[in-house]
């Protein structure tokens, strides 16, 4: 019999004491993560979280005696190695933080479509916000998404579909001087010869604007600024769904987005007018 080893399973059954440990304990998680910002005393833990003397004690020794922190007179620090526990420990806590809060968006769209590569990171994502139509304001996702964008200087996005507003939109931020950069699909970039050919050609010819074309059936939607990054993803039912994104201002999202647009833009090549009359032919 040939035993195959899966990802995952195989290093949790490596290290499922030390994961107990670190998940069981909901006062040992809260002095770790604590820990992990700042130092602190058994009176400022005792303030912090209302916990006995009595009980701090104890869970601070076991994390001593896993070297996770340490003692200096009468205050408590992280380790290198603690630091990077924690930090870890924080991530998890986080991601799992945002899908319980946006769990309609997780659940109700096919999010497995970003590549593994990103979804070891999704917890970059965790500062995040749901941005949604209301029945009474059918388009308050896009406008929001429009709004974002103003006075952006950086603009790259993906797009496996095209709005009616596209050309207008980013031929206005194209001329602005923000510098553009785009991946679309075959079907969007033979949309775009067919019906914007003559806006397609003028901000072509403009050097702060560059267009490519991906093979790939691309099912994730999203822009990256300097500012911010709005993610969208289709329904089950293979349409895409124009009515809710994720929105983030944060740092760590901005470059988790700015990542993912590498990812597609080294995968895509460039476009020429020539490519759409080919296209047109």
């Amino acid at each position: 019999m040939i035993l195959y080893m899966i990802p995952g399973i195989d290093s949790y059954n490596e290290i499922q004491e030390e994961l107990k440990f670190l998940t069981t304990s909901g006062v040992r998680i809260k002095l770790l993560v604590s820990l992990n910002k700042e130092k602190m005393t058994v009176d400022q833990f005792r303030e912090e979280f209302g916990y006995r003397t009595s009980t701090i004690l104890p869970v601070l020794a076991e994390l001593k005696s896993k070297d996770l922190i340490y003692k200096d007179d009468r205050q408590y620090g992280v380790t290198p190695y603690g630091k990077l526990i924690s930090s870890k420990l924080i991530d998890f806590i986080e991601t799992l933080s945002m899908f319980k809060t946006q769990e309609r968006f997780w659940k109700n769209h096919e999010t497995h479509v970003i590549p593994n590569l990103f979804f070891r990171n999704i917890g970059s994502l965790s500062r995040s916000t749901i941005i949604e139509d209301m029945p009474a304001d059918l388009f308050a996702t896009h406008r929001h998404f429009t709004e974002l964008l103003e006075e952006c200087e950086v603009v790259n996005g993906v797009s496996p579909f095209i709005h009616p507003d596209f050309p207008d939109r980013f031929g206005a931020f194209v001329e602005s001087g923000a510098v553009v950069h785009i991946v679309v699909t075959y079907p969007v970039l033979k949309l775009m010869c067919e019906r914007y050919k003559d806006a397609l050609h003028h901000v072509a010819a403009l050097p702060n604007f560059s267009l490519r074309v991906i093979e790939e059936d691309v099912k994730v939607a999203f822009t990256v600024t300097e500012k911010i990054l709005s993610l969208g993803f289709f329904r089950p039912d293979g349409t895409y769904d124009y009515s809710m994104d994720l929105v983030s201002e944060d740092a760590a999202a901005i470059e988790w987005g700015n990542m993912l647009f590498a990812y597609y833009w080294d995968r895509a090549t460039d476009i020429t007018d020539q490519d759409c009359a080919r296209i047109l032919k």
